[in-house]
């Protein structure tokens, strides 16, 4: 007997998200016990709350972060929650988005689930990305809100897109890069322009600024350090001169364009080619909305890279520009004539490429180590942990030199409090503790860090000698990780 829910197209939806959201969680819990790159951060930040942590990002992820953690603990469990909860979150909003975009319901599901076909939905987010859901999850949510608005306004529903706004602009700072391209987008269409000429849209604009004052005002008193470590982002190896510049970002932000959403673009291009071609007919204006409002995102980023900006752009940044391209592409596939949308190969393809990534992905974990090729994912952090544990570290506090390190340390110690000089704007509540330990990642008997040395509150006279252990990399014959590490009284850290 079929449940009622799934009866409905809207509970069919949900049920394939939930099954895609668990399958990944269950296989992320069971195949690797490390964190990848920017869920260490996680771990390592959400100790307390905090205006911020990370001088590059902003801190509502790590808000949540340490939410989830007083209700799961300090463990991967709480991490993953976090993260495939956000993760169904995103694709139902977009499913809602296409409701109000499309006239069948089958077109709204394909066109949100065509978010599996891009790279950074398809691999990167099950490796390590935080921030860039989040700031996808309110990039929907505001785009959801505003068509809303549009609908129906409201002093309610303007409010409710600034609170959404600002959010956005604690989750990660490009989201203003999206709201620019939304509010500009707006204003080129009649029908939108006169939800910014209400004077109801000054509400919009208060409910934001509060959102965003107080990490603000923490960010304006460390404002120095922070162009310091934001204005290094996109300049590796940027030419000298002006011109070859300019020329060199521009092709990268081509390459970033295509990057992310392949191989979305590919498919769509062999199944529905006409889609690419000019329209008999202009678009629905929710959709104009999208395309404008991406359109004019990515030229804003042109404009900062001749203006100087980033020269060297990662396909992982353009969460902010593409995220509703799945979206606009249906849009011009329903416009073009393909109906019913779900052709039988392009449906295949959504729903063999997860089964293919999975398949990549037990290969890289099982056979990867066999040919001297272990990943980060392999690291021992776990044997080394109770290696520590064995010479004598129950809890304490604990300061290490590099942030993985420091942030799998935090789910093999979740009792102890983590310091890292990577964070130097970030200190965790003191702790009464009578250890202290300093650990790094070392090659040879490496001596303890510069930075690390700077951390502590030892005098070179009582200092000990190093001690030094290892564990062998997972499923790996012969490759090792080596840690080194000094035991101290619990004073000498900070």
């Amino acid at each position: 007997m079929r449940l009622p829910v799934f009866q409905s197209p809207h509970g069919q939806f949900a049920a394939i998200v939930v099954a895609y959201c668990v399958l990944y969680f269950v296989l992320r819990l069971i195949l690797s016990p490390v964190l990848g790159t920017d869920d260490v951060e996680q771990a390592v930040c959400a100790q307390s709350l905090a205006l911020g942590c990370d001088l590059r990002q902003p801190p509502l992820y790590t808000w949540l972060q340490w939410l989830t953690n007083q209700i799961a603990g300090e463990n991967l469990l709480a991490i993953f929650l976090l993260k495939y909860g956000l993760l169904a979150l995103l694709y139902w909003l977009l499913y809602r988005i296409g409701l109000r975009l499309f006239a069948d319901t089958a077109t709204a599901g394909i066109a949100a689930l065509s978010l599996w076909l891009a790279y950074p939905f398809a691999v990167g987010v099950h490796q390590g990305v935080t921030h860039s859901l989040l700031l996808s999850v309110l990039l929907a949510a505001s785009f959801l809100a505003a068509l809303r608005l549009e609908a129906r306004r409201s002093l309610g529903g303007y409010l409710l897109l600034g609170l959404l706004l600002g959010l956005g602009m604690l989750a990660k700072y490009s989201f203003a890069l999206y709201a620019a391209g939304l509010v500009l987008a707006a204003l080129s269409l009649p029908r939108y322009q006169v939800l910014l000429l209400d004077a109801r849209a000054l509400a919009t604009l208060l409910a934001a600024l509060l959102v965003v004052t107080p990490h603000g005002l923490w960010a304006w008193e460390r404002l120095d350090a922070m162009h310091g470590a934001l204005g290094g982002l996109g300049q590796l190896n940027a030419p000298a001169a002006y011109w070859p510049r300019v020329a060199g970002g521009l092709a990268s932000l081509a390459s970033a364009l295509l990057q992310f959403l392949f191989p979305l673009w590919l498919i769509v291009l062999i199944f529905y080619p006409r889609a690419f071609r000019p329209l008999p007919a202009p678009l629905p204006d929710g959709l104009r909305l999208a395309g404008r409002a991406m359109a004019i995102s990515a030229g804003l980023l042109v404009l900062a890279i001749v203006f100087g900006g980033p020269v060297e752009i990662k396909p992982r940044w353009m969460h902010v520009i593409l995220l509703l391209a799945p979206l606009y592409l249906f849009g011009r596939i329903a416009a073009a004539g393909y109906f019913p949308v779900a052709k039988r190969g392009y449906v295949a393809a959504l729903f063999l490429l997860p089964l293919l990534v999975i398949g990549v992905w037990l290969g890289q974990i099982f056979l990867a180590p066999k040919y001297g090729k272990p990943t980060r994912f392999h690291a021992p952090y776990d044997q080394l942990a109770r290696k520590i544990q064995s010479v004598g570290f129950a809890s304490g506090t604990l300061v290490a030199n590099e942030l993985h390190l420091a942030g799998n340390m935090r789910i093999a110690f979740p009792d102890s409090r983590i310091v890292t000089p990577v964070y130097a704007h970030y200190l965790p509540p003191a702790i009464d503790s009578r250890q202290c330990l300093a650990v790094w990642q070392s090659q040879g008997h490496s001596p303890i860090p510069a930075e690390l040395l700077a951390t502590l509150k030892l005098p070179e006279t009582e200092r000990p000698a190093p001690r030094y252990i290892e564990a062998q990399y997972r499923r790996s014959e012969r490759e090792r990780m080596e840690l080194g590490f000094l035991l101290l009284p619990g004073g000498s850290c900070p």
